[in-house]
């Protein structure tokens, strides 16, 4: 007993306990908790500061700067100094009165629309093909990815080779085939040349509709393929009732995705066609570029980039509503 009286003599016992008598934190404990989180959400937002430094300052700050240059009457020795007078909204009627802005505006809707159909169409049917298996499957998937790693002012400069005039590819092969008796002015015909300039972005978004689409043709289960098969359904049936609804969210990240891509190209017009033959090829991009760096009116450049950030504003919420059926059915149908 002395032994281990001494023993307990020896423990030292805290002058306040963490706990009281009915096992609650006291005062102190608590402190010690709450200080704690502190430092863990301290912790969580030092982080978090690069990301969003980088965010304000590569996103919101162009943004904000852009709005308000739309708002304003700009020069280049305004542009320097950092100060213009208010313009209100003069900008923004100069662009809708403008017959070449409006034609940048049903321009971008036709190329974007064009090219999302046309990458879609061909994207899908190799997503299919390549779901097949055939001699060489796995070279022809390497190759089809081979357009999607070039820069876009690259494949402007190749399909400018492709379609000019004299010793163009294309030309050559239509005489060949006796398909036309005579070359074509494919960048120089205004009636040719926003279709050439779509020809060369279908190509270019080709690859990336095929390999998210092939991804998801993936993941369709083998055994409810089976049981259509085994029901009687054809190919198109078993493609149109089966395989496309378990799909359909991919499809339409695909469509998002593809839109904010193509919505903004601006390199390959640049290559290609440079907005010509007599603006006939201009997009938001392309007139709003030539607006603020060519002709120096950075606010009716401004005010049409900003028409185009509406544009995004509009069909992100609208994509999200329509989608919104959709993944909550697949998200049943999973479980």
């Amino acid at each position: 007993m002395n032994i281990k009286a001494q023993r307990a003599a020896t423990v030292p016992v805290p002058a306040t306990s963490a706990r009281n008598g009915a096992g609650q934190l006291s005062p102190a404990g608590r402190g010690r908790r709450l200080s704690a989180w502190r430092r863990r959400q301290l912790a969580g937002w030092l982080f978090l500061a690069p990301a969003v430094a980088y965010l304000l300052f590569a996103f919101a700050l162009p943004i904000v700067y852009n709005v308000m240059l739309s708002f304003e009457q700009t020069s280049p020795a305004t542009i320097a100094q950092f100060t213009a007078p208010f313009a209100g909204a003069a900008n923004y009627r100069s662009v809708f009165d403008d017959p070449t802005s409006r034609a940048a505006i049903v321009h971008t809707f036709v190329f974007t629309a064009g090219s999302l159909l046309g990458q879609f169409v061909i994207g899908f049917a190799l997503a299919l093909l390549f779901t097949l298996r055939f001699p060489g499957r796995t070279l022809a998937r390497s190759l089809v990815i081979v357009p999607w790693l070039l820069p876009l002012i690259v494949t402007g400069v190749i399909f400018k080779f492709l379609f000019q005039v004299e010793g163009g590819a294309v030309n050559q092969i239509l005489m060949d085939v006796g398909l036309a008796h005579h070359p074509i002015d494919w960048l120089d015909d205004p009636h040719l040349a926003l279709w050439t300039v779509l020809i060369a972005n279908i190509w270019l978004g080709v690859p990336f509709f095929t390999l998210l689409l092939y991804s998801a043709l993936q993941d369709v289960p083998v055994e409810v393929k089976e049981a259509a098969l085994m029901d009687g359904a054809g190919p198109w049936q078993r493609l149109r009732l089966v395989i496309v609804p378990i799909i359909l969210p991919v499809i339409e990240v695909t469509f998002l995705l593809g839109f904010v891509f193509t919505v903004k190209v601006f390199d390959l017009v640049i290559g290609l066609t440079g907005g010509g033959p007599a603006n006939a090829t201009q997009l938001i991009t392309t007139w709003s570029y030539n607006l603020s760096f060519q002709v120096f009116n950075f606010g009716q450049g401004a005010a049409l980039n900003n028409v185009l950030l509406v544009l995004a504003l509009i069909c992100s919420p609208l994509y999200l509503l329509l989608s919104r059926g959709s993944l909550r059915s697949s998200s049943g149908a999973a479980r």
